[in-house]
């Protein structure tokens, strides 16, 4: 047989061609590589929009929490983030929770028909153990002697915290004279004789679910509205509304640089209140030498800049006296750390106001765990309390609610009573 040698390829051609081949073959694994790591990145980015990690920044002091395994719906509504130190921080876990998260929203679950206590938090142990730390710590030493589980009636309860909450504000005649180079600037006439008696006032939570709640236009209906620190309203008044007749602050805000205090127009609009909290037994002397945070400062330029603005700062035994009540009305031993801005600012409206409409303290259906509606920081210690003895706090507005359920459900709104014209046989303790 004879082979043609045409039909045989030369050994440069075929050298040629295994390189063609390989040179192929490179790009074709180059691109499947760049597709994988392309398809890869879609999918992390996907899983980051829904479950983003949190970093805490300088400003907040509490260790970060993340989302357990463990997770079942939650009964309350966030408000504010937790700002201590504890002295052990959790374990950090991850995973999907829009399964049953949209069962919670779809589900009408019942809305804390009980007493909530941390024997009740079968969502996570962690919340158990930062609350024992801060019993152990004791930082504001705490000397509670009363008795607690009192669980008095409704009106009883409101009788206590008209006749032992004092919500006067703190003039220059309760400080030394030492005091003397910024207490001047503190307002003669009292916030309840500058503002009169309001009827239907609004307390709006800083709560992440006020997102797509569409209610601002029922909020700016109220003839007072208070909102905390520094939760905005440009851009978000289709949910929270516009109108700023109080902004409750805490001395964080005015001190920490971040918040850029004495310039940002956000702390030009309303009647700004203050509060900074002193040791459990602590008089005002003893607050002042030692505040929580070194506000007098920033307070007098403050007020040195706007002196038309009313600008008031809450007795620092205010906040106790509070405490003293949701203790005694709660089922164990609580946080001995103070209460949040939310419960002090749904107080002073119950002080002026007759009625007092409280958004997204309670849960609504759109209960979520993004803290804030108008940042993204994920923390189930919003809810719950890490820092602030929320739960108990939430009991107590639960029990003085007059609305409904179902507008809890659907609004998150409860319906609380003014209590400045309320009749107390006599002081109840």
């Amino acid at each position: 047989m004879i082979i043609t040698t045409k039909l045989l390829p030369k050994a440069s051609d075929s050298r040629l061609l295994t390189r063609t081949v390989v040179l192929h073959c490179y790009r074709i694994l180059g691109l499947i590589t760049s597709l994988t790591v392309g398809i890869s990145c879609v999918i992390y980015m996907s899983i980051l929009k829904h479950r983003p990690w949190y970093f805490p920044t300088p400003m907040e002091k509490l260790h970060t929490f993340t989302i357990s395994k463990e997770y079942k719906p939650l009964l309350v509504s966030p408000t504010e983030s937790s700002t201590k130190k504890v002295t052990e921080a959790p374990k950090k876990e991850q995973t999907s929770v829009l399964p049953k998260l949209m069962k919670s929203i779809n589900n009408k679950a019942k809305l804390w028909e009980k007493q909530m206590s941390h024997s009740d938090l079968s969502l996570n142990l962690r919340l158990k153990k930062v609350k024992n730390n801060y019993q152990s710590m004791n930082i504001y030493k705490v000397k509670f002697k009363g008795k607690i589980n009192q669980n008095h009636s409704t009106h009883d309860l409101l009788c206590q915290l008209k006749h032992r909450v004092n919500m006067t504000m703190l003039k220059s005649s309760d400080l030394p004279d030492s005091a003397r180079n910024w207490s001047q600037y503190l307002p003669n006439k009292d916030i309840h004789e500058v503002v009169g008696k309001l009827k239907r006032c609004a307390v709006v939570s800083s709560a992440g679910s006020m997102k797509g709640s569409r209610l601002g236009q029922e909020i700016d209906s109220h003839d007072a509205v208070i909102r905390f620190n520094a939760a905005p309203t440009k851009g978000f008044e289709t949910d929270v509304g516009s109108k700023t007749t109080f902004r409750l602050i805490n001395s964080q805000v005015v001190t920490r640089r971040e918040h850029h205090f004495l310039v940002d127009p956000i702390f030009k609009d309303g009647i700004l209140v203050l509060w900074d909290p002193g040791q459990y037994n602590a008089d005002t002397y003893q607050w002042y030498k030692k505040p929580e945070f070194n506000f007098f400062e920033p307070y007098r330029k403050y007020r040195m800049a706007n002196l038309e603005q009313p600008f008031y700062i809450m007795k620092p035994q205010t906040l106790w006296q509070l405490w003293d009540i949701i203790q005694e009305n709660s089922p164990e031993l609580i946080h001995p750390n103070p209460v949040s801005s939310g419960s002090l600012g749904i107080m002073l409206m119950m002080n002026i106001c007759d009625e007092v409409n409280v958004y997204e303290f309670l849960p609504s259906s759109r209960r979520t765990d993004l803290c804030y509606y108008y940042k993204r920081y994920f923390d189930t210690a919003c809810t719950y309390g890490g820092y602030h003895p929320l739960i108990y706090e939430k009991n107590i507005i639960k029990k003085l609610n007059q609305g409904t359920v179902d507008n809890i459900y659907k609004n998150g709104k409860v319906t609380l009573p003014g209590i400045g014209d309320l009749q107390c046989s006599a002081p109840t303790q």
